[in-house]
């Protein structure tokens, strides 16, 4: 997205990160730098150190000891997001952005001041009176009781739903701007709970911004590089991308491409902002997890993440035991970095964005090549279970190029993409009806700024004649996208459950659930596992993973019986649990590999583990040992682990 966003991936993190580097210059001797490794920051407390209840925790080395796990997750998810709604992202809502276009011919060299390319500057550019009024009726407009009914039928069990820590710290330009958003998250919690949907509350976007981007709530940093007066074009210019700085977490210097401070008080901030939530919502009937930031980019120092991380689960656990802790990757899904880390606390989730959006096509045949990029990811997904780290796919899409307009910002793109040519369709009416100022854009003007500073390699990224780039269709697309999804379906089958990214899009089915499924692109239930999803894999990975879902040793027997009686309860098709297959304990392991196969997380209220195959087991050990790290993970797991990711 720029997303997601800039990326949705990491690649589209790192497409700058060569010349960035070629920036970088000496640096004072007395000077410090927090790079990405590290590993400081345990000394930061957010609250007295008071016991969790029910979790022995150890805030030295962030663990807890092994306790008798809540069966948090007891059923994969099947969910997608609500973005674009109290967090804004102009390439998903584009009939809000529209009204910025020609600002340069409006208000000349003052054109800066009335554009909107973000939350923030949305607020900021339009003023609090006017963009709470034009806020008011998309949030209304763009999810609906239909929508939360329709999610319903398709059989999404969970909605993840972005936040920003304006709603309960209001800030700069959001003062007034953003008043009523709470209510509407509201409508939308007891909605969800009408529908027997649940909620992950999740905070996408926080002060000074976690990762740059527009879905952080501001684009940061902007410069504009001209006015109109002095513009070659007569449009005003900005430059994004090579300037991109996250300052949620410290002061960024691009030039060192580091962070020479650490903002301590700001992440206490925060915590105060994740504290109102659950204070807020800790009661609930829909909401059953918090995810305490959204994507921090891959330069955040770990150690303080990892701190933010351990301290925002002690604020949540305390008041809401029975929610679920979802903390991002960080875009380094590496066993190496997360081995170990909270290791034994209850309901800890890790959540993974996984996108083929920013992937260039790398081969003579693309469609292959995403296609085994799917397939290839249930073994990294096994690995972290074996650590015993649920994993959650975050974010995915069934997008394969940057076509959508304004994926990588208003008016802008990430220098080099889109990698393919991209199809042109007519600018979508707008969702809130016609009273939207700007909406659509005028089918008799073409390019209109300000524009980011061009690349030679770069596309446009823009509405030219009441024309709009969308992604580009394969040939027989229907059904290639079906094919690819069900391999990706497939892959997640290896997590504890999926959230697609997004329920509606204006105008591209490839980010749009509901046009997905309409397309025929996704199951007709997308409870089921179909033939086809089950199957998609076969050709490429005839053994997708090493792992078994099997009885924990240390489970207590009625433990194990409460488990199979409940498995055999929801899912009564499983043979072993028939009347006349004798004693159901007698055939645990079956039966847990045979729910595990239908779709169940392999946990069972803390009776069952994923476990590396005895064959994988020895082969990873070989010349490591099974020495117990200092964390509790064994040796031979995490190598194990790693090696399968890396393959």
């Amino acid at each position: 997205r720029a997303r997601r966003h800039a990326p949705r991936g990491m690649l589209r993190f790192l497409a700058l990160t060569p010349a960035l580097a070629l920036l970088a210059g000496a640096r004072a001797d007395d000077a410090p730098l927090y790079r990405p490794d590290y590993d400081g920051g345990k000394e930061f407390r957010y609250e007295e150190p008071v016991p969790l209840p029910g979790i022995n925790e150890h805030d030295d080395n962030m663990t807890c000891s092994r306790t008798e796990r809540a069966g948090y997750l007891d059923a994969r998810i099947r969910g997608v997001n609500l973005g674009g709604f109290l967090v804004l992202e102009p390439w998903i809502t584009p009939s809000l952005f529209y009204q910025f276009l020609g600002a340069t011919e409006r208000y000349g060299d003052d054109a800066p001041a009335h554009t909107g390319m973000d939350m923030y500057t949305f607020c900021a550019a339009l003023g609090a009176e006017e963009a709470n009024r034009q806020l008011r009726r998309h949030w209304q407009a763009w999810v609906t009781d239909d929508d939360l009914a329709r999610l319903a039928e398709l059989e999404i069990d969970t909605l993840r739903v972005p936040v920003g820590d304006w709603m309960w710290d209001p800030y700069g330009p959001y003062e007034n701007c953003t008043a009523g958003a709470r209510d509407e998250l509201r409508r939308v919690a007891d909605a969800a709970h009408r529908y027997n949907l649940k909620i992950v509350l999740d905070l996408h976007g926080v002060r000074g911004s976690q990762n740059g981007l527009d879905n952080s709530g501001m684009s940061h940093r902007v410069v504009w590089t001209s006015v109109a007066s002095k513009s070659a074009t007569g449009v005003a210019t900005f430059e994004h991308w090579p300037r991109r700085t996250a300052e949620w977490m410290g002061t960024w210097d691009v030039s060192q491409f580091a962070y020479t401070s650490l903002d301590w008080d700001n992440l206490r901030r925060t915590l105060q902002v994740v504290e109102a939530i659950v204070e807020e919502y800790k009661g609930h009937p829909a909401i059953m997890g918090f995810e305490p930031v959204n994507e921090p980019w891959q330069f955040t120092p770990l150690g303080p993440l990892k701190r933010y991380y351990w301290e925002a689960y002690k604020v949540v656990k305390r008041r809401a035991p029975r929610w679920a802790f979802f903390i991002h990757d960080s875009f380094r899904l590496s066993p190496e970095i997360w081995g170990g880390f909270m290791h034994g606390c209850p309901g800890v989730v890790m959540d993974t964005h996984q996108y083929h959006a920013w992937t260039p096509p790398q081969t003579t045949a693309p469609v292959v090549q995403y296609a085994k990029a799917a397939c290839a990811l249930r073994k990294t997904l096994n690995a972290y279970e074996a650590l015993g780290f649920p994993v959650v796919v975050g974010e995915w899409s069934l997008a394969t190029d940057n076509c959508a307009m304004w994926l990588n910002g208003f008016n802008d793109n990430l220098p080099g993409y889109p990698k393919v040519p991209c199809d042109y369709v007519q600018c979508a009416a707008p969702y809130m009806g016609p009273d939207q100022p700007g909406a659509p854009p005028d089918p008799k003007k073409g390019f209109q700024g300000p524009v980011g500073t061009p690349d030679p390699d770069s596309g446009v990224s823009s509405p030219i004649f009441g024309m709009c780039p969308v992604d580009r269709r394969w040939p027989r697309d229907d059904e290639v996208m079906a094919k690819l999804a069900a391999k990706k379906l497939n892959a997640y089958a290896g997590s504890w459950g999926w959230f697609f990214w997004n329920f509606r899009a204006e105008m591209t089915s490839r980010w749009d659930l509901a046009q997905a499924h309409g397309r025929g692109w996704l199951p007709p239930r997308l409870s089921d596992s179909s033939w086809e999803v089950t199957n998609a894999c076969e050709d490429s990975l005839p053994s997708a993973t090493p792992f078994e879902c099997l009885p924990r040793v240390d489970a207590a027997p009625e433990v194990l019986d409460k488990a199979v009686d409940t498995v055999c309860h929801l899912n009564s098709r499983i043979r072993q649990c028939a009347a006349d297959a004798g004693p159901r304990q007698e055939h645990i392991e079956a039966i847990f590999a045979a729910a595990w196969r239908a779709g169940l997380a392999c946990d069972f209220g803390g009776a069952a583990e994923l476990r590396l195959r005895e064959a994988e087991v020895l082969a990873s050990a070989r010349g490591v040992g099974a020495r117990e790290s200092a964390s509790g993970v064994p040796n031979h797991a995490v190598a194990a682990a790693a090696a399968i990711a890396a393959s």
